[in-house]
């Protein structure tokens, strides 16, 4: 069974854009590369050859690997639900202090802008919490409590 990926509009607009410019610039720059270094006859000390034949296995690799995650996509809107799943931005209180966490695919996660996915320890914790709920998070280190305060 095929994965079905949550994305929100603006990563999938960039993976589209992404694959777009992978296609039109960067496999036919590679393959002008490797077209030039092939007509310096000699590929067995030919380092520009490996390099480009590199460049264009792993820019046919990524080409490969963007439109399959493509194909099986569901766009997840930043719409208020009764609990928390991908898109919503919930604000949760830990120490007295309250902090603020969009939901996202794992492939947007960026924990410096507090995007964090589902799977995160965090996001597994109140993965389908409703607002008000106190929940107990352990880790390896520590133990701490946090309430969700809103949900949107």
């Amino acid at each position: 069974m095929t994965e079905l990926h949550h994305l929100t509009k603006e990563w999938y607009d960039k993976l589209v854009k992404d694959l777009q410019n992978l296609k039109e610039v960067g496999l036919p720059e590679v393959l002008t590369r490797l077209k030039s270094a092939i007509e310096q006859w000699d590929l067995s000390e030919n380092a520009e050859y490996e390099q480009a034949m590199e460049d264009k296995n792993m820019a046919e690799k990524k080409i490969s690997e963007l439109e399959s995650l493509l194909k099986n996509v569901k766009i997840i809107e930043n719409t208020t639900m009764d609990t928390i799943w991908y898109g919503n931005t919930v604000t949760i209180e830990r120490d007295g202090k309250n902090e603020i966490y969009e939901i996202v695919w794992t492939g947007e996660v960026d924990i410096f802008n507090n995007k964090i996915s589902l799977h995160s320890p965090l996001g597994s914790a109140i993965k389908e919490k409703k607002k008000w709920a106190v929940i107990t998070i352990d880790s390896p280190k520590w133990e701490y409590q946090i309430k969700i305060i809103d949900i949107k």
